[in-house]
């Protein structure tokens, strides 16, 4: 891609920018330059990429690396491999990364669970806080240290997958890891975005470098967020509501982004799109092939991802409790049900589903 677009360039500043001497250009002129160029670079590199090619020929069925990521329309031919399934499950990891503390922490547990042709989307949420057996072990730990527990990113994403499906009963055809650097770069390149405080936001005990704390507050109303701000919007949960609070919030930014890119248009908002792309491209892990990603765009397009229904696991299926998580009492998340015992989860995760 890198190389295709090297040469383009060599084309184009060989055939609009001759050699000197150079004859004077006025500014309008210049302007007009410049809206040419906005739409020739675009549309060669379209005409010009076999890749690219191909994807304006070929029906979109997947969105591509988006904190809301949702399955559409496929064509189900012999060779899809979704053909022979009625639901499709895709997990999304927001971790801090690397730089922050708790790097490798997935304090951002979604599922997004849809039909291959992207009908009847609905979210769930799981809690950070909740106390789970680890996999073939025989001691007990959050769920969010799953993904740091393992040896390599491979074997963390088989823990918490392997862990969320005794908890949910689902299995799991995508996954995509995604760190707070990314949000944030996100945001900034759609130039912040407004959200809705509805109730004070005070949290005296928010994570700030070198383990120590600083405050952060917003008061209720309507606020034009930058990245670094959203940041803290998304993360704040020493106050009322914590956990819960967090992941209300968290859902609310992830529709917002998903609104904001979904309103670039290709070919005016180009630059944009590559920046995203490459944010996207180097704060992401995922499963998701290079042949998925090039559907993405006209999935989007064609699928309200308003009518995304989120569910959280909240206080009618879980109780607060403190234990000992290796010599420090710890705050955690446990079924009422007891232990270990998921299936009042189970049964609800179904239900939702069926209704859906």
């Amino acid at each position: 891609m890198q190389h295709q677009i090297k040469e383009l360039n060599k084309v184009l500043q060989k055939n609009l920018l001759p050699n000197p001497p150079k004859p004077k250009i006025g500014p309008i002129f210049k302007k007009f330059i410049i809206l040419i160029l906005l739409i020739i670079i675009p549309l060669g590199l379209i005409l010009a990429i076999s890749p690219l090619n191909k994807l304006l020929k070929r029906e979109i069925f997947i969105v591509g690396q988006n904190p809301i990521i949702n399955l559409g329309q496929l064509s189900l031919t012999s060779s899809s491999p979704f053909q022979n399934k009625e639901r499709i499950n895709l997990l999304f990891l927001g971790i801090p990364g690397q730089g922050y503390h708790g790097e490798k922490l997935t304090d951002t547990i979604i599922i997004i669970n849809t039909t291959p042709k992207g009908e009847n989307p609905i979210g769930i949420s799981i809690p950070r806080d909740l106390l789970i057996n680890v996999p073939n072990k025989d001691y007990y730990a959050k769920i969010n240290s799953l993904y740091n527990s393992g040896g390599n990113e491979k074997e963390g994403i088989e823990l918490i997958e392997t862990s969320l499906k005794e908890i949910t009963g689902l299995d799991f055809d995508y996954f995509v890891v995604f760190d707070l650097d990314g949000v944030k770069n996100l945001i900034d390149q759609l130039n912040g975005i407004d959200v809705v405080v509805w109730e004070n936001i005070y949290d005296p005990k928010f994570p700030a470098p070198y383990d120590s704390y600083e405050v952060f507050s917003l008061n209720k109303g309507v606020y034009h967020l930058d990245g670094e701000t959203a940041l803290k919007y998304i993360r704040s949960r020493n106050q009322v509501g914590g956990d819960f609070a967090r992941i209300k919030r968290q859902q609310e930014v992830i529709n917002i982004l998903k609104n904001g890119i979904l309103s670039l248009n290709f070919f005016w908002d180009f630059p944009t799109i590559l920046s995203i792309w490459k944010t996207i491209n180097a704060h992401t892990y995922t499963n998701i092939g290079l042949d998925d990603i090039k559907y993405a765009w006209n999935l989007v397009k064609k699928t309200n991802l308003d009518e995304i229904k989120f569910n959280t696991l909240d206080q009618e299926f879980l109780v607060s409790d403190e234990v000992m998580l290796g010599n420090e009492k710890t705050y955690v998340l446990k079924p009422k049900a007891g232990i270990d015992n998921y299936q009042e989860i189970k049964d609800y995760i179904n239900q939702i589903i069926k209704k859906s």
